[in-house]
């Protein structure tokens, strides 16, 4: 029993752990056993299939082509071709055309190099084996694998570069019955499709690799025999390929070197004209046509020695191009078998007359401006696009009338110009159909007129039909809620400031247009908008652009009610919470702070700024209950901020209080929340990581590398999308830039589904999900891509196996309006309210224990944490200056830096003392740390009230006297009386309020007084000591020899400076004792009295 797949029997039962590759044979027996794949089998559960392409990558004449007989036209979109229908009510149905890299084609052709252009069995058995499946060709004796042998580490054929190929050409066959597609990128290819509806548009009948770089143009002839393809500048081939009018199959008929820069290529018969750059040259192909003789040989010439296959050289002539001869044409179209017009950049119009061979060349009009494109409709007029976006229209037989000798210089054509753009977009392409006439403009809107004006036949009729596209780069897509103002599922946002509302169908809903302030600093920074959001309902949207602006705009009204400078830089996103009151919009920059704004029935209030990140902060969002604020940046921070609330003066104010930062080993990316827990965030980061982490403790759950199922190149996701499953664990959608690939991973890091689209950067994804009201309320699934070529991408997302027909829709686009503002914002500084420590502190230590968050709990407070250890050395406090002691005054108690006495220093110490805390003989009292700790019994103090303001002075006492023990900054005499006066002053009026409140013990006071007597006798003696020899040294200096009268000191002198020593000691030994009882106020009755009644002891006993 023979099979179409060939038998893979040697390599299949290989392992595939050693890397062994046997030579395949085919075996005449089918296999009844189910052999193990080598590739781990994926579940079915999951398909991914792209459904419709919105927008165009049109931006030469070669990207456009039509069916002038019928209502179809053809154009480029990323790496799809896109066949458009129009309907007799004007609305325009698609239907797309790609090839993954991994399709074969069902026709296999044969390379000009030598050798099959599709894979052989030694490097793509296996794909060939896919394809046909794919197909519904053949049916193959061993077991299926699920997944694409491509992706086995055994082939290792199909890379990065290779998925990435983007359409740049199309061209329709007269008859109708083909499609081809020309490729750019690595290895790029020329795709013949079917275009009957019951062809699958995703399985070329064949493909054509022998052109490198890209396909600059192709082009079918009249009669659907030959199909012309013309490689790029850097290529240098054109080949001529011979057509199967039954199957579509190719072979090679002819090709030359072909190294100009060309623009346009077109058949005039049986021969073939290209024009570009100071060129116009006609091919024929129906000349005698000799062998090629290369000067040198090549490999392909063995090669077709070898297979027989015939290699043509096809000829070619250059036109006498006279005084055009560094002209540049940009278009040519035959009119007649034997006779095309030719159009220039500057406008000149000129005729190739091929009727004798000899392909005569001259300039026969003017257009009177530069020709971008042109064309020719089934009326025979012909119909020029410019550079400035007007169109003309002239008849054929006008500009062919013979003129005998031809007028010096050549007429310019009287016909009036049509403007097709309010901008004056340049026109791109141009092609007829039946009744309408198609252009691509410069911003790739595909506009559908009228071909003839109903007053006037040479003008064109209006624009009946407008086909969606941004026209620049797309940076974003949002899903939105139902129902909502536009009855839309989603929304776009590019570049240029406009934003389209489309529907889950590819309908354009609505168009809004955000104005976006220029400063005059020439092109090289102009503003762009960068994100936006809307709210639930689309009743007003929040955008942000380059220059830090922030606008909201009402939907209804169109108008901007609220804009201001928020950033001073980039706005790099907008996240917004509607769900309580008030609503909250936070905004990210690239300044590295977070703007939280309020809105209160139609006032928008500043809230607070976050200046928590060191880095440009890339993403923001809120939890789903709206107690949360987290916010990544590039420093590779993730900040989660908790909500909450005080009440002040009867009126609750809230702010956002920084939780915990988690530390990323990267920068983060993208992150999104996960569908089931909202305390579960995922993150994608620079280095191709996709990680969870819970919110709540800051640990991270889980990570995998976002790379193949075996193990191939990783890649960078942009941009992330959660999706829930109705059964097993969500999946996690995400677009990477790094292959511009959409890919679906399980969260255990499995690879589900993969594919390739766009051709430029992918920015964004969303989901997309509605129900289907005819099927049981099923709930249906899309996901949406963008990227910066222009294209919007719509998915299906099913668990049934991937459809091969294909939904066609209409699309239908209003009139964009544009509001106005004149004010410019961009000059003014950005809006900042940081809240400080304090005041942050005041939400978290509310005297009102009953306040609560809005999400119920009480606010969390914040209590510095006190570490028992110093991680700094602590500098070394010399002992004041104290004379010593007599033995005999020495007390028990704890004295203060006591010197030592001589024959007690080479002791051992004792053991410490369970009274005394050794702490006290390192560190000066003053530095104690039971003095930092707060009594858990204490009261919470307020800022700004008494119990703060002390604790405040007792701080700045500490420091002042760490300052004096380490600085060796002398004091003069007038400031140290001032502190003197100021402490004692502050030490009386603290007792004194002390005694009123009841607070200090004088029972405590009196053993205090009482254990330290026998310092203060000391202390006294020395002062009136001292006192009394500068009263008898002064009497001696001034009595000259006279009897000096009793050296009896000053009693006011004798008690001030003792006085105000001891109220310093007393204070000393207050805060050694742990502040009780003096700390509070050393000036008590009790206090006073005893220092009192001891001076007058010693100052009587000293006379």
């Amino acid at each position: 029993m023979s099979t179409l797949t060939p038998s893979n029997a040697s390599r299949m039962m290989s392992p595939a752990a050693w890397g062994l590759k046997l030579t395949p044979s085919n075996s005449p027996y089918t296999k009844t056993t189910a052999m193990r794949s080598p590739v781990k089998s994926k579940p079915p559960e999951l398909s991914l299939s792209l459904r419709q392409v919105i927008g165009t990558t049109t931006n030469s004449a070669n990207g456009l082509d039509s069916l002038p007989s019928g209502r179809s036209f053809a154009f480029t979109a990323g790496a799809a071709a896109v066949i458009a229908t129009v309907a007799d009510d004007h609305n325009v149905s698609q239907r797309f055309y790609r090839a993954r890299p991994t399709t074969n084609p069902l026709n296999p052709s044969s390379s000009v190099y030598g050798g099959p252009a599709t894979p052989t069995n030694n490097e793509g058995r296996s794909r060939t084996a896919a394809s046909l499946r794919d197909a519904g060709i053949g049916a193959s004796p061993l077991a299926s694998p699920a997944g694409d042998w491509a992706d086995s580490p055994a082939n290792k054929t199909w890379t990065a570069r290779e998925r990435i190929k983007a359409a740049t050409c199309v061209s329709f066959s007269p008859d109708g019955k083909y499609l081809a597609v020309g490729e750019t990128g690595y290895k790029p290819r020329v795709l013949i499709f079917s275009t009957s509806t019951d062809a699958p548009s995703d399985t070329p009948l064949t493909c054509l690799s022998d052109h490198t770089f890209g396909v600059r143009s192709i082009s079918f002839s009249p009669d659907s025999q030959y199909l012309a393809s013309l490689g790029s500048a850097n290529d240098g081939f054109l080949y001529i390929w011979s057509i199967n009018p039954r199957t579509g199959s190719a072979t090679l008929l002819a090709s030359n070197k072909c190294t100009s820069n060309i623009n346009k290529i077109t058949w005039l018969g049986s021969s073939l004209v290209t024009v570009g750059t100071r060129h116009v040259k006609v091919w024929r192909t129906e000349e005698p046509i000799l062998p090629s003789t290369p000067s040198r040989s090549r490999q392909s010439d063995v090669n077709f020695m070898i297979t027989g296959t015939p290699h043509k050289t096809l000829p070619g002539r250059n036109c006498l191009l006279g005084s055009l001869l560094e002209t540049t044409f940009t278009s040519v179209v035959a009119v007649s078998p034997s006779k095309a017009i030719v159009c220039s950049d500057k406008g000149d119009i000129c005729l190739i007359d091929d009727t004798d061979g000899t392909q005569r060349f001259s300039k026969i009009a003017d257009a009177g401006f530069g020709v971008t494109a042109m064309a020719v409709d089934l009326n025979g007029r012909l119909h020029l696009a410019g550079s400035q976006g007007g169109l003309r229209t002239l008849h054929i037989n006008d500009l062919l009338v013979t003129q005998t000798p031809p007028p010096s210089p050549p007429p310019r054509v009287q016909s009036p110009i049509v403007a097709l753009t309010s901008d004056s977009a340049q026109v791109e392409a141009v092609a007829p159909i039946l009744d309408y006439l198609v252009t691509v403009d410069s911003r790739h809107s595909i506009r559908l007129s009228r071909l003839t004006n109903p007053d006037d036949e040479s003008v064109l009729g209006d624009v009946v039909q407008k086909l969606p596209a941004h026209g620049e780069p797309v940076l974003g897509v949002r899903a939105l809620p139902s129902p909502n103002l536009f009855s839309s599922s989603f929304f776009t946002w590019s570049a240029g400031g406009s934003i389209l509302f489309w529907s889950r169908e590819g309908l354009c809903k609505e168009d809004l247009k955000v104005s976006l302030e220029q400063v005059d600093n020439g092109d090289e920074d102009l503003n762009e908008l960068r994100t936006v959001s809307a709210s639930s309902g689309a009743k007003f949207i929040v955008s942000g652009d380059k220059y830090g602006v922030l606008r909201v705009t009402n939907c209804s009204t169109r108008s901007s009610v609220f804009d201001f400078k928020a950033h001073a830089g980039e706005i790099t996103d907008i996240a917004i919470y509607e769900d309580k009151t008030p609503t909250y919009v936070a905004c990210a920059g690239r300044d590295r702070t977070v703007q939280v704004f309020t809105k209160t029935g139609d006032s928008w209030d500043l809230l607070q700024t976050l200046d928590e990140h060191v880095g440009a902060v890339t993403g923001i969002l809120f939890s789903r209950n709206g107690s949360r604020l987290v916010s990544c940046s590039s420093d590779r921070t993730v900040v989660v901020r908790n909500l909450v609330s005080r009440e002040e003066d009867g009126e609750t104010l809230f702010a956002f209080v920084i939780l915990r930062t988690i530390t990323l080993k990267a920068s983060p990316v993208s992150m999104v929340l996960d569908v089931d827990q909202d305390d579960v965030l995922l993150v994608s980061t620079i280095d191709r990581q996709i990680q969870k982490y819970d919110l709540r403790n800051g640990h991270s759950l889980s990570s995998f590398r976002a790379s193949d199922s075996e193990g191939g190149d990783a890649v960078v996701m942009c941009s992330l999308a959660h999706i829930p499953t109705p059964r097993g664990s969500p999946l996690i959608a995400g677009v990477s830039s790094t292959d511009k690939s959409i890919r679906l991973y399980e969260e255990a890091g499995t690879l589900v589904g993969r594919d390739w689209g766009h051709t430029e950067g992918v920015t964004d994804i969303a989901l997309v999900s509605s129900k289907n009201f005819e099927e049981d309320d099923v709930e249906q699934r899309s996901l949406v891509t963008v990227a910066v070529d222009g294209t919007i991408f719509i998915w299906n997302l099913d668990l049934k196996p991937p459809q091969r027909q294909e939904i066609s829709r209409s699309m239908d686009l209003a009139g964009a309006s544009t509001p106005t503002n004149r004010d410019l914002i961009v000059n003014k500084p950005p809006l900042r309210r940081v809240f400080s420590q304090n005041e942050l502190a005041r939400f978290q230590r509310s005297p009102d224990e009953e306040a609560t968050t809005p999400t119920g709990g009480r606010s969390p407070r914040l209590r510095k944490r006190l570490s028992k250890f110093s991680l700094a050395q602590a500098p070394k406090l010399d002992p004041s200056p104290m004379p010593s002691i007599p033995k005999e005054f020495q007390t028990t108690g704890p004295s203060f830096a006591q010197p030592i006495s001589r024959k007690y220093r080479n002791r051992s110490p004792s053991p410490p003392s369970p009274r005394n805390n050794q702490h006290s003989k390192s560190r000066r009292p003053s530095l104690d740390a039971r003095l930092r700790t707060k009594s858990s019994t204490a009261p919470v103090n307020e800022f700004g009230s008494l119990g703060a303001s002390t604790e405040q002075v007792c701080r700045t006492l500490r420091a002042y006297r760490k300052r004096l023990a380490n600085s060796s900054d002398g004091l003069s005499s007038e400031s140290v009386r001032e502190l003197e006066r100021e402490l004692a002053i502050t030490a009386r009026a603290v007792g004194e309020r002390a005694v009123k409140a009841k607070t200090v013990d004088e029972t405590v006071m009196v053993k205090l007084l009482d254990q330290y007597s026998e310092r203060l006798v000391q202390m006294l003696d020395e002062k009136i000591a001292i006192s009394v020899k500068q009263q008898v040294r002064q009497n001696s200096v001034d009595g000259s020899g006279a009897a000096s009268p009793s050296p009896t000191p000053d009693k006011a002198m004798l008690r001030e400076e003792p006085e105000t020593e001891l109220v310093a000691e007393l204070q000393e030994l207050s805060a050694e004792s742990g502040g009780v009882g003096l700390g509070l106020g050393v000036h008590t009755p009790i206090a006073e009295e005893a220092v009192e009644t001891e001076t007058k002891k010693r100052a009587k006993s000293s006379a």
